[in-house]
């Protein structure tokens, strides 16, 4: 089975700092094998986060490839990654999309750190987008109880896959089951 990222839509009442009821709707993103899984798990987040009474009202499959949270940066961002390589048997240049959402301070910060991390995938690329996400948390699977943050790290990040130009079917990293194209 693949796991894949979801993103989930929480509305719920919370109270401002005079103890006003403010309705809230937040997006939290989480990797599931499939979207009963990720239903599930939100529920049990909100649940161990005190997010009571709440209603989950949507949840989307993502086309995210990897997930990389830095601890110096609390706001996410969506990166857009142009991957070009070469098909030998018909000599010509192939550039497939692949998607990344990370943590940075800023659009400038991210763009940096993307470029930091793809200096280490042999392959040409182009940023086409970096994208402002508002998203609350992020919640990876294989974290014990589901309520820690993803652990930071640039050289060898959870959840990290080499970014491979792929086409045809789906391409699935075998140690994460996440789906690379």
């Amino acid at each position: 089975m693949t796991k894949h990222w979801f993103t989930c839509k929480v509305k719920y009442v919370r109270h401002d700092n005079e103890g006003a009821e403010i309705k809230a709707t937040e997006s939290f993103v989480l990797d599931a094998y499939n979207y009963t899984e990720a239903e599930t798990r939100m529920t049990e987040i909100c649940e161990q986060e005190g997010i009571r009474p709440f209603e989950i009202v949507q949840i989307t499959k993502s086309v995210l490839s990897e997930v990389i949270r830095f601890e110096d940066a609390d706001k996410w961002f969506k990166v857009k990654i142009a991957l070009t390589s070469m098909d030998e048997q018909r000599g010509t240049e192939k550039e497939t999309n692949e998607f990344i959402l990370l943590s940075a301070n800023d659009v400038r910060d991210a763009y940096d750190k993307v470029a930091q991390h793809m200096s280490k995938v042999g392959l040409g690329y182009v940023i086409p987008s970096v994208a402002y996400q508002k998203i609350t948390e992020v919640f990876p699977l294989d974290e014990v109880g589901g309520s820690n943050p993803l652990p930071s790290s640039i050289e060898t990040p959870p959840h990290h896959t080499e970014i491979q130009p792929t086409s045809g079917p789906e391409v699935i990293d075998e140690s994460t089951g996440e789906v690379l194209a």
